[in-house]
């Protein structure tokens, strides 16, 4: 009894010194925030003409969460200093909110990271969204990049804006299988990136993977073996400056690299694909509140694969092309945001995706262009919840499949030359 009693106490005593020893890595003075920002659409989708689906799934009702998130994010003061500024470290952890969703849904499954922030900049690592997508998203799309109007139903994909085929599930090589998941829209985990300061008005991103993305061996179709390291590369710069008439002017330009990625998924030899964004945005105050923003963005990604075994046969077909793929595509975005000064604005952008460019390796180059248009006007309380009604359509040609942006009509499942569109009320707020 008594060793037993000896043994609970020296337990006890070292749960003590361990629990002591945690609390010194701590600090009271850690500056902490809890935040939340829910923007919730009540939808109507219609997709015509799409064999691809049952006749009950090409009209649906449905409620979604588009981006809602809750997250917990906090800094400290290292005791650290750098040009005459404190070093902090960072830390965020966020997660979208999918009500009733349950087991799917985990922690810090969205810009989540830990930092390190000074004058110099911005270092972290973590899962977050790449800068290619993310230095020009919020400028340009004039629903945040954030619903069934965002951006990416044309844009850093060459065939659905569905999350599976965009990019933002395929975070990874070998997560997807599809040529979507090989796209440019990416929240990307295990990514090291670098946020500068601002330089009168500049600011650059600079990110990499960590190299642990599906480091693997594949049989390409020569029958050779071959160790693939995919890696990715990103980067973006933007300027903006006020000008004296109280206008604003924004540029930026991104660049994103995918080495061996898509190598992985269709047991390639070699792969590089390649995407870049030039945009613009002009915004003029017309006093009292009123103001209107009008945005420009074009963009060009290029697939370049070499002796694949694999591929995704509804768009290419890779034995046709003696298992070599070379694709490059152009994509158009303008969008505007007229806000009228007392709470009301419209808002809409117009896309236009190209006929695929395609050297080898495509089954057609006919007919595999597309346009989109989407719109809608809101209004916005005093306390900052804003109401809207939203609608977006996608028309493609006979030999394209692209669908409506995030969370999209078609559900990721869309036949060539069907057309999807999507209407829906909004409430829109922060905590």
């Amino acid at each position: 009894m008594k060793i037993k009693l000896l043994g609970t106490a020296l337990a006890l005593g070292l749960v003590s010194t361990t629990a002591s020893a945690v609390g010194t890595i701590g600090s009271a003075n850690a500056d902490w925030q809890i935040y939340s920002w829910q923007n919730w659409t009540y939808e109507f989708s219609d997709v015509d003409d799409n064999t691809a689906l049952t006749a009950s799934d090409r009209k649906q009702q449905r409620i979604r969460n588009n981006a809602s998130h809750l997250g917990f994010r906090g800094s400290v003061e290292t005791g650290l200093s750098m040009g005459g500024q404190a070093v902090k470290t960072n830390f965020q952890c966020e997660q979208f909110l999918n009500f009733g969703h349950g087991a799917g849904d985990v922690w810090c499954n969205r810009n989540s990271k830990i930092s390190l922030s000074g004058a110099f900049g911005e270092i972290m690592w973590g899962n977050w969204l790449s800068p290619y997508n993310e230095v020009v998203a919020g400028w340009v799309d004039p629903y945040w990049d954030a619903d069934f109007t965002s951006h990416t139903a044309l844009m850093g994909t060459i065939n659905s804006g569905d999350y599976a085929n965009s990019g933002f599930a395929g975070e990874n090589p070998g997560s997807g299988g599809a040529i979507g998941a090989n796209g440019f829209n990416k929240r990307q985990s295990g990514l090291v990136q670098y946020w500068s300061p601002s330089l009168n008005g500049l600011h650059f991103r600079v990110a990499t993977t960590n190299g642990g993305q599906g480091d693997t061996e594949v049989l390409d179709s020569t029958g050779s073996n071959k160790k693939l390291d995919p890696r990715m590369y990103e980067g973006g710069i933007s300027y903006t400056t006020n000008l004296a008439s109280g206008d604003n002017i924004w540029l930026a330009a991104t660049y994103s690299k995918h080495d061996e990625w898509a190598a992985v998924d269709f047991a390639c030899s070699d792969s590089d694909d390649t995407g870049y964004r030039l945009a613009g945005k002009f915004t003029h105050q017309w006093g009292g509140g009123a103001s209107t923003a009008i945005a420009a963005m074009w963009e060009n990604i290029e697939y370049d694969w070499e002796d694949c075994t694999t591929t995704n046969a509804t768009f290419v077909s890779v034995a046709d092309g003696g298992n070599d793929l070379d694709l490059e595509k152009d994509t158009w975005l303008v969008s505007f945001t007229h806000a009228f000064g007392n709470g009301w604005d419209v808002r809409g952008m117009y896309m236009d995706a190209d006929e695929f460019d395609c050297s080898t390796g495509c089954t057609t180059e006919d007919d595999t262009d597309a346009t989109a248009y989407s719109g809608g006007i809101g209004y916005t309380t005093p306390g900052g919840t804003m109401f809207a009604v939203k609608y977006a359509h996608v028309d493609n040609e006979d030999n394209s499949r692209y669908d409506t942006g995030i969370y999209p009509a078609g559900g990721g499942t869309i036949a060539n030359g069907a057309d999807s569109s999507v209407w829906a009320f909004s409430i829109t707020a922060g905590f």
